[in-house]
């Protein structure tokens, strides 16, 4: 069965927008500008764009919620774009209720808010040690020596995987998130899989307490174990899903708190109140939306007047959801204590984020420790040009941040 769209005939004139997600002006700083242009230039809620195999993007926060939850109409299974074929159907993001449940319970228990508070100490040790590694030398260049170690190391440690292949890790998520070449996607996720299936192989040979080998040890309800090819395919989401996010959320909010000594005040002085430093964590996380995620159209149907034909991708970029007048008061203000906060960062729905509660807890760790040892920094006086980059999830290639040395 091919789950490739189909040629946009169905699509009025009016309604066609030329806009690429992925390209992100050379001299543009924040790679969710080109998001927010499309507000200012006030293009049409639903509209439909050429570029990237062609797709709808729905601007609206109701719209966006409701493709998040109506899996019957907006499915994740093969929802990718471009959009390629064969690509992995990854467990249990790519599969639909009640499917998904398998996967989804199999890994529910491991991120809990319980089981979460559980790994603080581990978190806590990671960041120390990581911070302490350039604090007395003044500068550093955030991603690089931080944001692509703290979270991306803590899940390889949590997978089982060898923490010292993080760079070769790093590059190959990378190519997954960035590369619209459909040789290299493939290539990719063909290299994807040979590191999962040596994994497994590993972890067949000598369990250890990790997730890959609960993974490859996980049954049915009838005791038999799960099909092989499922579990790679739970994997290389987890894989995929633990290299990347978090890492550029991170980015995000330090570069809002270089620019800003009043939130880094605020923010220190909430140190010692847990309940206030997550409320303003999850003001941070809404104004700091990084990822713009994809639904397939199951079968052809109207929605709000708008034809939409079986295979149709669409995308939710949660930047603008995060920034809808119609649901956040004074949405383009960053208010560290804002009580009512719905915000869709990890989505919503049967497919919302399983890793939310640890990626806040990294969050949390992350800013309590740095902005003991490092109260006061700026960002350096010159960024590379085209730092910014587009795509599934948005970010910065690094993050030069300076402060007093000692």
């Amino acid at each position: 069965m091919t789950y490739l769209p189909g040629p946009p005939t169905h699509v009025p004139p009016e309604l066609i927008v030329d806009f690429d997600m992925f390209a992100v002006p050379a001299d543009m700083d924040d790679p969710a500008e080109i998001w927010r242009d499309l507000v200012r230039r006030g293009v049409p809620e639903i509209f439909y764009t050429p570029r990237n195999g062609g797709h709808w993007v729905f601007m609206d926060y109701d719209d966006i919620i409701t493709a998040y939850r109506d899996w019957e109409h907006f499915s994740t299974h093969y929802a990718v774009v471009p959009p390629i074929e064969p690509f992995p159907v990854m467990q249990p993001q790519g599969v639909d209720p009640p499917q998904h449940k398998v996967f989804r319970s199999l890994l529910a228990p491991l991120f809990t808010p319980i089981a979460v508070r559980a790994m603080h100490d581990e978190l806590t040790q990671r960041a120390v040690r990581l911070i302490d590694a350039f604090a007395d030398k003044g500068h550093c260049d955030f991603i690089a020596d931080f944001a692509a170690q703290l979270p991306t190391g803590t899940f390889l440690h949590l997978m089982g995987l060898p923490e010292e292949r993080l760079p070769e890790f790093l590059k190959i998520s990378d190519v997954f998130f960035r590369s619209t070449d459909e040789a290299e996607r493939n290539a990719n996720a063909t290299q994807i899989y040979g590191i999962l299936n040596a994994l497994f192989e590993e972890k067949q040979a000598n369990p250890k307490d990790d997730i890959a080998t609960l993974i490859v040890q996980a049954r049915d309800e009838q005791g038999e174990l799960l099909p092989y090819q499922d579990k790679l395919d739970c994997a290389f989401l987890l894989f995929i899903a633990g290299l990347d996010t978090v890492t550029n959320t991170m980015a995000y909010v330090w570069r809002y708190l270089a620019t800003n000594a009043e939130a880094r005040a605020t923010l220190r002085a909430k140190l010692d109140d847990p309940d206030a430093l997550l409320l303003a964590v999850e003001e941070l996380l809404r104004i700091n939306a990084v990822s713009n995620l994809f639904r397939r159209v199951v079968d052809d149907f109207a929605y709000k007047g708008v034809q939409l034909k079986r295979n149709d991708r669409v995308i939710m970029p949660n930047t603008i959801a995060n920034r809808d007048p119609a649901v956040f008061e004074n949405p383009e203000t960053i208010d560290l204590e804002r009580l009512v906060n719905r915000h869709v960062t990890f989505g919503v729905g049967p497919h919302r984020c399983i890793g939310s509660h640890l990626a806040k807890r990294e969050l949390l760790v992350a800013l309590d420790y740095w902005l003991r040892r490092i109260p006061e920094f700026t960002l350096a006086d010159s960024l590379p040009r085209g730092n910014a980059f587009g795509g599934p999830v948005m970010g910065f290639r690094s993050l030069p941040l300076v402060w007093q040395a000692g």
